[in-house]
């Protein structure tokens, strides 16, 4: 029963681990380019990772107790 409630936790945890890991290589890997090329994709990845959060918090289940 603790495996049904825990495993679901652990990949949404590793799948924001791997999320943070791809933004953090790609904007490392283009400001080693130049600096214009990182701050164009570091803006993407935050306008991505904002527009993520906001599908999130809109498709939860609304209402409560």
């Amino acid at each position: 029963m603790i495996f049904k409630q825990l495993l679901p936790l652990l990949l949404r945890i590793f799948d924001l681990l791997c999320y943070l890991a791809a933004l953090i290589t790609i904007n490392w890997a283009m400001f080693s380019l130049n600096k214009i090329a990182g701050g164009v994709t570091l803006a993407l990845s935050f306008a991505v990772t904002g527009l993520v959060s906001e599908l999130i918090a809109n498709s939860a289940p609304k209402g409560g107790d």
